[in-house]
């Protein structure tokens, strides 16, 4: 099994820490023995659950959206506000990771907040000038191609995409502390009062905002139902944990876990943004941009699940054998998910999704349609890569995260530069080819870190582990 080079000496202090979070974290994951098939599926079949209903309401969004007067204005907005914002402000998604490998007393809750508040306040500050500033009408514009009628509804949906920051960083403390105790059915939940609240959201704020302002605030609104669900349904877990179990880790050391893994989820909606930078130079940009932006939402539902591979991993892997049985796992989930999608959108169903579902009509609809049928190259490496994101989060080795992310931004610059060549080229199946292909370069960087040894390094996961730790009074799995 796979090694990992020598690592700089730590100082007393900082080792001590990090060894005392992690009989911590293990204390309350509440198991050690090696993992089962049955284990990896009853934690991750509910975030299957959560995953798809979150991919869900943002489709359900855009199905909302292409309903209103100007759907490939309201729909072009939409796309590159969210791209953009959510590529800038993406280390929020790390703070579900970075807390379930340093949660472990009351007073982390306190002192992660502040380290959040450190990494995400400055983006989210200039997001801010993007949307009241000409900074915006210069992003949207000329980076971007959007129409003057796309500028403005971009930067306001920009701002109210900005009010998500701090409903997010909540909610992944709460997903932490769920997914220590693999009580994962309570995030379940709490995306189903999302989807719930989404619909109320839309019914109600046309009658006070418009375009895509309205799908930006509607998410928000439906983020915070779900953060307070959340936060709810973990409030037992949080009550549990000791006051104080010891000194807290340096911001530095966070940094030094968090970086690669902020990296990593900032290129995954930079990906987007580039690519929509790209389509943005085409002839016909707002439908180029209105078309992918619908796709690739639509990819998301059927794929996305794919994604909780990294929690999975980071949480239950241990062992090498912990390792293969993950590997076996995640073999299956590919099959399944690759066929799922080509039963849709290889089929004659691929027009009914897109019309009646999604409301795409005339010219927009023509565009989506070739687009969607790429969408099955997707499937066979997402699943990879996050595994493999995962084990290396589990196993504190995430500086070849980075190097991953930036072979994912030179691939998506590769494939989504043909756009400058082939002004005719139908630009949401290169945007959707060029997606595909930043997933397989991932998933081929991070195989061959696992893959190698050095001479001499010691395993990235041991053999065996010592003893089976069961926890008081809760279900060890």
């Amino acid at each position: 099994m796979p090694g990992h080079p020598p690592q700089p000496e730590l100082s007393a202090t900082g080792e001590a820490t990090r060894e005392a979070t992690r009989e911590a974290a293990a204390r309350l994951r509440g198991t050690v023995r090696a993992v089962t098939i049955g284990d990896a599926l009853l934690f991750f079949l509910p975030l299957i659950f959560m995953t798809e209903l979150n991919m869900i309401s943002k489709s359900v969004i855009h199905a909302f959206l292409a309903r209103l007067p100007e759907p490939k204005i309201v729909l072009a907005a939409f796309s590159i506000s969210f791209a953009f914002y959510y590529t800038l402000t993406s280390s929020t998604e790390v703070n579900t990771l970075l807390s379930i490998s340093y949660l472990r007393d009351r007073r982390a809750v306190r002192h992660l907040l502040g380290f959040f508040c450190l990494i995400v306040g400055p983006p989210v500050a200039f997001t801010q000038l993007v949307a009241w500033t000409p900074l915006g009408a210069w992003l949207y514009g000329e980076v971007f191609g959007g129409s003057a009628e796309v500028i403005a509804q971009a930067q306001w949906a920009t701002f109210w995409f900005s009010l998500s920051a701090p409903i997010l960083m909540f909610r992944a403390q709460a997903f932490a502390l769920i997914m220590i105790h693999r009580r994962t059915i309570w995030i379940t939940f709490s995306t189903l009062l999302r989807l719930l609240s989404l619909g109320i959201s839309l019914l109600l704020l046309p009658h006070v905002l418009h375009g895509a302002a309205v799908g930006a605030a509607a998410l928000v609104a439906c983020m915070g139902v779900e953060a307070a669900f959340a936060w709810w349904a973990a409030r037992g877990f949080y009550r549990a944990l000791p006051a104080d179990a010891g000194e807290q880790p340096r911001y530095r050391d966070l940094w030094r876990f968090a970086w690669p893994l902020m990296m990593s989820q900032s290129m995954e909606m930079g990906i987007v943004m580039t690519i929509n930078i790209f389509l943005g130079r085409l002839p016909s940009a707002d439908l180029a941009l209105a078309s992918f932006g619908v796709t690739q939402g639509l990819a998301n539902v059927v794929l996305s699940p794919m994604r909780n591979l990294v929690q999975t991993a980071q949480t239950l892997a241990r062992t090498r054998a912990d390792v293969r049985v993950l590997l076996r796992f995640t073999h299956v989930l590919v099959a399944l998910f690759t066929v799922a999608i080509a039963a849709v959108f290889l089929t004659p169903l691929r027009h009914d999704v897109l019309a009646d579902v999604m409301g795409l009509r005339g010219d927009l609809l023509a565009y989506s349609e070739p687009a969607i049928m790429v969408t099955f190259l997707v499937a066979g490496v997402w699943g990879y890569a996050a595994l493999f994101r995962g084990l290396l989060a589990g196993a504190r080795r995430t500086a070849v995260v980075a190097v991953s992310a930036l072979t994912r931004l030179g691939v998506v610059v590769l494939v989504g530069s043909s756009t400058l060549f082939l002004a005719g080229a139908n630009g949401a199946v290169i945007g959707i080819v060029a997606w595909a292909a930043t997933f397989a370069a991932e998933s081929a960087v991070l195989g061959w870190r696992l893959a190698s040894r050095r001479p001499g390094a010691a395993p990235l996961f041991p053999e065996d582990l010592p003893a089976t730790h069961e926890p008081e009074g809760g279900e060890a799995r």
